[in-house]
């Protein structure tokens, strides 16, 4: 996971962070948007294509008031949220973390998604969709800069490590 400047989300930063992660050359690397409601490819959850044998990777990207976070993993689908505001919004950036990480994103009600209280590990309590996640949900709360808020969540079987760099001057 990146924190990186907002204008500098571009799909040249998006492939190098890529390619950094899998080790891939930046050249082979592309991110596409499949839109799980209408088929669209112009937007919906980014996800990346690499040559044929690399183990598949997950992305995820969000932007708020000049900053911007960018999340790849190898373990699962994942989502990420930042928000500009306080710790009331903790209970925003966790479930938008969530539908972004099951590709739902904003079709599903963030009313309809319990999740556990601000100041307590963040946990899925219930999932308002008749078929089931069918992985382990993963929720971190992210250390972010002063006057952000943020959140990723991962699918996964067993429990991922995060680890966080930045990509450009602090935020």
């Amino acid at each position: 996971m990146s924190w990186i400047a907002a204008g500098d989300v571009g799909q040249g930063l998006l492939t190098d962070l890529i390619a950094d992660f899998s080790g891939t050359p930046a050249a082979h690397v592309r991110v596409v948007r499949a839109c799980r409601s209408c088929g669209s490819d112009r937007h919906g959850k980014p996800q990346i294509v690499l040559p044929h044998g690399h183990t598949p990777l997950h992305l995820s990207l969000s932007r708020s008031a000049g900053a911007a976070v960018v999340a790849v993993t190898d373990a699962g689908p994942i989502g990420i949220d930042v928000e500009q505001g306080s710790s009331d919004l903790v209970t925003w950036v966790r479930k938008e973390s969530l539908v972004k990480a099951t590709g739902h994103g904003l079709t599903i009600d963030p009313e309809t998604i319990t999740v556990s209280e601000p100041g307590l590990p963040p946990e899925l309590l219930s999932w308002p969709e008749p078929q089931p996640i069918d992985r382990a949900v993963w929720m971190f709360d992210l250390v972010s800069p002063d006057g952000f808020v943020g959140a990723v969540s991962i699918l996964a079987n067993d429990r991922p490590c995060l680890v966080t760099r930045p990509a450009a001057p602090a935020v």
